[in-house]
């Protein structure tokens, strides 16, 4: 049987027929595309809340290591570790539900206040930017008759689409959402109850999945998973959970400073900016060109001030806060973290602008693992900057460089 195989007719024969499987395969992944996207939809809702659980887990994972290693166990100063998870436990709960209803009570309300009150007076705010552009530029006829005209046409579009298109979309929504946010009510619930498990007992899981890795495959390849596993998790804790902190004390400090300078609209905007602020390069801009505009809408005089008030906060945000709570960098360079940007964005949206980098940064770093690991068994140069100036590499594998 080894020697049928080892014909190379018959390799070629097999070869030929797994590549013709593999076209069937994708030309059927094509036609069907509809089908397998409704299975795969099928199965996410099934799973839905242990997806949430296992997210939540990963979320609250920090607080809770916290809290029981830095907290209750030197309070307590017991070696029951059963006892110090379930107080860790316990006291994220209890701050987990707190933010829930501090959210519902208090800024939830107050954004759809806000957003009210700004579709109901957008005509005034409209009107009163409108003049101040107009005092501007009031010795430059042709400017003002392009404002003028501008400005009309747009409070006439804005209108339209807040008494027709607006508001018959949002009964629209709000219709089809009840289900939608009953659903979402109970996997949150669900999936918290699932995260307190795993969190619980997350030592027995992580030496459960030891054990079956360990169980299938050799010892070297088990390894080199899990501490790619480990690094995965480093970069995703560093970036992720950390660039949630950083956007959260942005969004408090950009509230108060614009509470204190009297900026319209305060909580709405510092929530926009502190929501942006997690998706990198593009989340500032993101969040600061639309708050500007609305400031200018509202206040005109005051963008000005806001616009070198965010350039300050981001400055601060970029080179003193990032740093110290994100820990280490991902290690791209700025061309692929806009090249990840582009590509997830474009294939998740916002999500994938949020995870793009750090996904990116793993593969990178896999890849560069693997082409050093082959280039040390071929005896190469193993770091990038060694091909800068290479101009080949001769038959006895020296490299040569250009003089």
């Amino acid at each position: 049987m080894k020697d049928l195989f080892k014909n190379k007719y018959v390799a070629w024969g097999l070869t030929a027929f797994s590549v013709l499987v593999g076209i069937i395969i994708i030309f059927f992944s094509f036609y069907r595309i509809n089908y397998i996207i409704a299975f795969f939809d099928k199965i996410f809702r099934l799973l839905s809340p242990l997806i949430y659980g296992l997210v939540l887990a990963y979320i609250l994972n920090p607080l809770v290591k916290f809290l029981d290693q830095k907290v209750f166990s030197k309070i307590i100063k017991s070696k029951k570790k059963k006892l110090t998870r379930s107080l860790a436990l316990t006291a994220t709960t209890i701050i987990f539900i707190g933010i829930i209803v501090a959210s519902i009570s208090f800024l939830i309300p107050e954004v759809i206040k806000s957003i009210e009150m700004l579709i109901s007076n957008f005509d005034i705010y409209l009107e009163n930017s409108k003049t101040f552009l107009l005092g501007i530029f009031s010795k430059r006829e042709s400017i003002s008759a392009f404002i003028v005209n501008n400005y009309d046409s747009i409070n006439k579009f804005v209108t339209n689409w807040i008494n027709e298109g607006f508001l018959n979309d949002m009964v629209v929504h709000v219709s089809n959402s009840i289900w939608g946010i009953v659903l979402f009510v109970y996997n949150l619930i669900v999936g918290y109850i699932i995260s307190v498990y795993i969190l619980y007992d997350k030592e027995k899981f992580k030496a459960q999945t030891k054990k079956l890795l360990y169980t299938i495959f050799d010892v070297e390849r088990v390894n080199v998973i899990v501490d790619n596993i480990r690094y995965t998790d480093r970069v995703f804790l560093d970036f992720f959970v950390g660039k949630l902190i950083d956007s959260l004390i942005v969004g408090i400090i950009c509230f108060i400073c614009l509470a204190i300078f009297d900026m319209p609209y305060a909580l709405l905007i510092a929530i926009i900016v502190g929501i942006t602020n997690i998706i990198p390069y593009f989340g500032p801009f993101i969040g600061a060109i639309p708050s500007a505009v609305l400031i200018f809408v509202v206040s005109p005089s005051k963008v000005v001030g806001f616009i070198i008030f965010i350039t300050v906060l981001q400055q601060i945000d970029g080179n003193i806060l990032g740093p110290k709570i994100l820990g280490s960098k991902t290690g791209l360079s700025s061309f692929w973290v806009l090249l990840s940007l582009l590509i997830f964005g474009g294939l998740f949206g916002i999500i994938g602008m949020i995870i793009g980098v750090p996904i990116l940064s793993i593969l990178y770093s896999f890849v560069n693992g693997l082409a050093k690991k082959r280039l040390s068994s071929k005896k190469l140069p193993t770091e990038s900057k060694d091909y800068e100036n290479l101009k080949y590499i001769n038959a006895k594998g020296k490299p040569v460089y250009n003089k």
